[in-house]
């Protein structure tokens, strides 16, 4: 098993090289935006011992740059919010006064350089100027500051090669942790809109992208607005797959040459993010909405889930164990100097 990418790319790569020549591994697909862009900056010692399938390198950093997305959504014929490249804190908060808050707060890319390591940020919504003071320096100079949209948070996930869509699906998130704005909790697949595939497709020109990926959109009646790209693998893949569309399925095939059925996810499928449901159950107990907590209790039908399978009860009970460290280290450093740290990095990143 191959180190962390974050703490040295050239390491890394080097342990995927031996994997790849010790056994008959015929493709490499990537699960996180660090894991990608170490591969794609040292692609030449991997290539010849297994496929990689990515397209040229600064395509790669292309996908991965959030102001980037903005410019290439807008060409495609999406929306997209309105959005300033801050260089200081004092710009960012000027910004964010400007827009009013709360705003969206972006790193540059989600993966960037510090210390000869890398950190990973993902966006963070923030709610007035204390947050924004307290997050500035974990993002620096050149972070992004972004106008809040109001609509319905969807997903649209494919595989793109040839210039088209292989294999896709769309779903609407139902909750995300934290509810303010986050990772996906609980979501249902949809039905596309009428030209919306197009428009996709015609995105993913704009940017060059071939593989899988997931584009997250804020729907507002017919407008979407593209706000992320994961150029990558994602936490509800699972989703997209159970409702008719296996994404990773359809890469392989094209990559090794095998012939593929193009596929649409069915609608009607749900997922579940076990243990951000749980805490969103928590908070809703806690402020007192009682019903709203007690319809998270509905049995669903077509239901997936990120970690628990009757069949496989292993990876559910590794989950727990690690919220319960997670949960202990943190009752630990409560009153430790790191604390507002460690506060910070729950809200960034969940358990």
């Amino acid at each position: 098993m191959a180190g962390d990418p974050r703490e040295d790319e050239a390491r890394f790569v080097e342990e995927l090289r031996d994997i790849a020549r010790a056994a008959s591994y015929q493709l490499l697909v990537t699960g996180s935006d660090a894991s990608l862009l170490a591969v794609s900056r040292h692609r030449e010692r991997l290539e010849g011992l297994i496929e990689l399938g990515l397209p040229p390198a600064q395509v790669v950093e292309r996908c991965v740059s959030k102001r980037a997305l903005g410019d290439a959504a807008i060409e495609a014929g999406f929306a997209a919010p309105e959005t300033e490249v801050c260089a200081d804190e004092a710009e960012a908060r000027a910004v964010a006064r400007r827009f009013g808050y709360p705003v969206v707060l972006k790193p540059p890319s989600t993966v960037r350089t510090v210390n000869g390591g890398s950190v990973q940020r993902p966006s963070m919504v923030v709610q007035g100027d204390a947050a924004l003071e307290a997050l500035w320096p974990e993002y620096g100079a050149h972070s992004l500051v972004q106008r809040c949209l109001g609509g319905d948070v969807v997903s649209f996930s494919g595989v793109a090669a040839d210039g088209r869509l292989l294999a896709y699906g769309m779903s609407r998130y139902g909750r995300t942790w934290p509810p303010e704005g986050g990772a996906v909790s609980f979501a249902e697949t949809i039905s596309p809109p009428a030209g919306l595939e197009q428009r996709v497709e015609n995105l993913i020109g704009v940017l060059g992208w071939k593989g899988v990926f997931e584009l997250e959109l804020v729907q507002s009646g017919t407008r979407f607005a593209a706000i992320d790209f994961n150029p990558r693998l994602f936490g509800s893949l699972e989703l997209i797959t159970r409702a008719g569309a296996p994404l990773s399925t359809a890469w392989c095939d094209w990559v090794l040459g095998f012939e593929s059925v193009a596929s649409e996810a069915r609608a009607g499928y749900r997922y579940r993010w076990e243990d951000a449901e749980a805490r969103n159950l928590w908070r809703r107990l806690q402020e007192g909405r009682l019903r709203s907590a007690l319809s998270m209790l509905r049995p669903r039908r077509r239901m997936t889930r990120s970690f628990f399978r009757p069949t496989d009860p292993g990876p559910l009970a590794a989950r727990l164990l690690l919220l319960l460290t997670h949960l202990f280290r943190r009752s630990h450093s409560r009153f430790a100097p790191i604390a507002l740290d460690g506060r910070l990095k729950e809200a960034r990143n969940g358990p």
